[in-house]
Formats: C-alpha cells, sequence, structure tokens
C-alpha cells in the first residue's frame, strides 16, 4: 500500500516540476525572443547609419515603434542616440517583469552598438 502511495506523489511532484517548467517556457522565450530580435535592429540601425544620414531623433522614434511592436516597456528617453564621427553610437536600457505566477523575475536588458563595431 505504501508504494501505491509513494509512486502518486512522485507522480504529483513530476506533474509540478514539468508545469513549472512549460508556463516559464511559454512566459519567458517570447521575451527573449522579443528582445533579441530589438537587439538586431538596433544593430542594424548602427550599422548603416553612416551611410542613410539620419538624425539621431530618427533613429530613436524607428527604435521606439520597433519596440512598441515587440511589446517591449522601453520608453524613447531609454534609446540613446550620439553621434559619433563615422555614424552613431545607440545604447538601450530597459527591464521586464515577467510573471511567472509565484516568482516574478525582472529581466534587465542592456545593448550598446555602435557604427564602428556594427560589421
Amino acid at each position: 500500500m505504501n508504494a501505491r502511495g509513494g509512486s502518486k506523489v512522485q507522480l504529483l511532484l513530476g506533474l509540478v516540476v514539468t508545469a513549472a517548467i512549460i508556463i516559464s517556457a511559454i512566459r519567458l522565450v517570447p521575451v527573449y525572443a522579443n528582445s533579441f530580435e530589438f537587439r538586431d535592429a538596433i544593430r542594424s540601425q548602427a550599422k548603416f547609419a553612416g551611410v542613410e544620414n539620419k538624425s539621431p531623433q530618427a533613429i530613436q522614434e524607428e527604435l521606439f515603434k520597433k519596440a512598441q511592436s515587440l511589446k517591449l516597456p522601453v520608453k524613447r528617453e531609454q534609446i540613446q542616440v550620439t553621434p559619433q564621427r563615422t555614424g552613431v553610437e545607440i545604447r538601450v536600457r530597459y527591464a521586464v517583469q515577467v510573471d511567472l505566477i509565484v516568482y516574478k523575475p525582472v529581466l534587465n536588458f542592456d545593448y550598446s552598438e555602435d557604427t564602428a563595431h556594427a560589421f
């Protein structure tokens, strides 16, 4: 009788752990995927800034719109675009809180790209 009770507890514990892993993946993967897509947009803007001759404000606006489309909590003032001799330097810092039901971690992102190192 005890062996059956023990196996039920193990099964329940296994199901709880599996559910926690699935919930974590469902909530974390989209945040990381969107953040990496945003990082690629930052890199692209830095890479072509010298060729396209966009103003820092235009680059900031494009990146802000990209962040909004990806549903990232980035404010316009968090996107810093600094002109350089051969292009621009772009720095964006932001945090995303993820609700994992019993725990709400804050994921911090800090991306920096400049025209000289984007290639």
